[in-house]
């Protein structure tokens, strides 16, 4: 009889040891997957940015800016020159000798900026005024015509009779007024003087105005 009491008393503390540790487990399992515990390694996510792409990150320079909006630009070329006069000084208006270019040029080729519709009066404007340069002429509005009497204070007539200036556009003379022609982006202008109707500077007055 002691011994059937003690084999019971062994059972029940058993039962209650295995309901115990039966739960504990359980509770441990459950707290695991609570946490969501990661079963590789860890991986951070990166954002790609330029610099680990390879990419360029160099911010353009304000010179390169400035040559880049340049390019975007219509401009035309324009220089003025005087240099028949040295080969008739003699004709020449011995008053203005002192106002003489030395090296004939009264604007060096020179970049300018156009806008649609521009003709070549314009163009010259434009550079005259922005250099500050004396430019003198006569405008009839009916026929688009702007005479041009003097540039940098040296008239027509200053080198004798058949002097005058004149004006082409890459290397050939129009045969029509300044203010008639519409220049176009890349245009080379140049307005020279002459002191035989254009006959020393290869274009002759009298055969393009037939």
């Amino acid at each position: 009889m002691k011994r059937k009491i003690i084999y019971l008393v062994l059972v029940f503390v058993f039962t209650i040891l295995v309901v115990i540790f039966g739960n504990g487990c359980s509770s441990g399992d459950q707290a695991l997957q609570e946490t969501g515990a990661p079963e590789g390694p860890a991986v951070s996510e990166v954002q790609a940015t330029p610099a680990a792409l390879g990419e360029n990150t160099e911010q353009p320079s304000e010179k390169e800016e400035a040559e880049s909006a340049l390019a975007e630009q219509e401009t035309v070329t324009i220089s003025i020159n005087c240099l028949t006069i040295k080969d008739y000084l003699n004709q020449f208006d011995q008053a203005k000798l002192g106002i003489l270019p030395e090296d004939g040029l009264i604007v060096p080729e020179t970049q300018v900026e156009i806008s649609e519709g521009d003709t070549v009066f314009d163009v010259l404007l434009a550079v005259t005024k922005d250099k500050k340069i004396h430019m003198e002429y006569v405008s009839t509005p009916l026929y688009s015509s702007n005479y041009i009497e003097g540039i940098g204070n040296i008239y027509e007539i200053d080198a004798g009779p058949l002097s005058g200036w004149m004006y082409k556009v890459n290397g050939e003379f129009p045969s029509y007024g300044c203010g008639r022609y519409v220049v176009e982006a890349g245009d080379r202008i140049e307005w020279v003087y002459t002191c035989d109707l254009g006959r020393d500077i290869g274009g002759d007055w009298n055969e393009q105005n037939q």
